[in-house]
């Protein structure tokens, strides 16, 4: 009497719900700790970039103290990380798809630390760039870990808000590179001259180093609370496969579903080129174009690539969980979509045509809303095509090509550009722009001829997982 019923609301469920257990559906862990977990994530995140990024405020001072060139600051900031973080990333999601996923957290957190208080003590490009490798290597345990560990916590029509959470410690860690960065130098500044056990007498830039390093070696205790989430989203007819091996079966994965990750997988990492082009070097061209100390460029760059860049990146996900919700599986290529149309004319507004400091930082400030709208989606994106047992590897294999491409490029192009092609400093804006109306396109193409292909995946990996 009552199965017309069941079945009619069975049809209304998304299709992994509908094929989950009443247990199953049940025994997701308590909201207010599964948001527990994201802020302890969000934070560790925050401090990541924090620590990777406060060199883009310092470029001034180690060119002069290190008597290096645009080049040189290009590559310290890419390569670094694009290549070590890239080569570690791959056998540590490995690892985070079989053992504790919060213990390798804390292990790098650590390390990276460290590593980021070494810079500080660096005293020429090539010990720079061991100890910026250094920080790379411990920053490549945490978004593996952390896209799985979230995904196990929220279902997937609440999971690319939560990501989006999570992601915005990127913003927010360059936003708080540039505020806190600027009040350390200042600091720094106070304290030159002073002679440090052990270490001796350290330059502002050194001084900044140590003091945004070492503090994440308090974080890493607190992450002792978060405890090691239950697996979700597991194929159970291939478990036993995918236990004895799982390289081979992720291959395949990959291989079955490639149409749907390679777009996925470039066209996210071009917009990350052009994202930490931005983080790179817009601090750098306000203090050449318009004569701001670094101090000033850092408070109002880091305001408001905290503030706009948030807000970007929460937008995004809320618009990937209410197109989702509205039956759009393709809804992360959507939304991302439709906020880089406009990315590529308010580059060139800002960094060629503004007429003065507040205009062009204003056009940034939209700029960055923009940009940051894809942050969560990537991993909103990759979380719903991968089972449970390959999800740290498909994050490192799209880490792979996001540090490749993305961190890489991003950075080394534009100095390329204003060294090799422009042969003056004079034209970092010009270099931030064409860097932009190359990358961005490139990324619509693909996003846009890769969504078919997302939505027919989607359908097929639905119809396989059953817990």
């Amino acid at each position: 009497m009552h199965e017309p019923a069941a079945r009619s609301e069975a049809a209304r469920l998304p299709p992994l719900a509908a094929a989950a257990s009443p247990v199953e559906s049940t025994a997701w862990p308590p909201r207010r700790y599964a948001w527990y977990v994201v802020a302890v994530l969000l934070a560790s995140s925050i401090v990541s970039f924090l620590d990777r990024q406060i060199i883009a405020l310092v470029v001034q001072n180690i060119k002069a103290s290190l008597k290096l060139t645009d080049l040189q600051i290009g590559l310290l900031q890419g390569p670094p990380f694009g290549i070590f973080y890239a080569v570690m990333a791959l056998p540590i999601a490995f690892l985070a798809d079989r053992y504790s996923r919060r213990n390798l957290v804390i292990g790098g957190l650590a390390f990276w630390s460290l590593a980021t208080a070494a810079c500080g003590l660096a005293g020429g490009f090539v010990q720079l760039f061991t100890a910026r490798a250094c920080v790379a290597v411990g920053e490549a345990t945490l978004n593996p870990c952390a896209y799985s560990i979230i995904s196990d916590c929220f279902a997937r029509q609440r999971r690319a808000f939560a990501l989006s959470i999570y992601t915005t410690g990127t913003l927010v860690g360059v936003g708080l590179a540039m505020v806190i960065g600027g009040a350390v130098l200042a600091l720094g500044e106070h304290l030159r001259g002073v002679s440090y056990p052990w270490i001796g007498q350290l330059q502002p830039w050194q001084f900044a180093f140590v003091a945004v390093g070492l503090p994440g070696l308090f974080l890493s205790l607190l992450l002792l609370t978060v405890r090691e989430p239950t697996r979700r989203g597991r194929i159970a007819a291939k478990k036993e496969a995918v236990s004895k091996v799982g390289g081979l079966t992720f291959g395949d994965f990959i291989k079955a579903h490639g149409k749907a990750f390679f777009p996925l997988f470039l066209s996210f990492a071009l917009l990350a080129l052009v994202t930490y082009a931005n983080f790179a070097w817009v601090p750098t061209y306000f203090i050449r174009m318009f004569g701001w100390g670094a101090s000033k460029a850092g408070y109002i760059f880091g305001a408001v690539v905290t503030i706009s860049g948030a807000g970007g990146t929460l937008a995004g996900g809320w618009l990937s969980d209410v197109l989702d919700r509205r039956g759009h599986k393709d809804a992360p290529y959507r939304a991302v979509f439709l906020s880089t149309l406009p990315v590529v004319p308010l580059s060139i507004c800002a960094f060629t045509l503004a007429p003065n400091a507040a205009w062009a930082m204003s056009i940034y400030a939209v700029l960055q809303f923009f940009t940051a709208f894809p942050s969560g989606l990537a991993a909103a994106a990759m979380m719903a095509l991968a089972p449970n047992e390959m999800r740290a590897k498909t994050t490192a294999v799209y880490y792979l090509c996001v540090n490749l491409i993305g961190v890489t490029l991003g950075a080394t192009s534009v100095g390329f550009l204003t060294t090799q092609v422009f042969h003056s400093d004079q034209r970092l804006g010009l270099s931030l722009a064409i860097v932009t109306a190359i990358a961005a396109p490139l990324a619509l193409l693909l996003i846009g001829g890769g969504m078919k292909h997302y939505r027919r995946s989607i359908s097929d990996i639905e119809r396989q997982i059953t817990d």
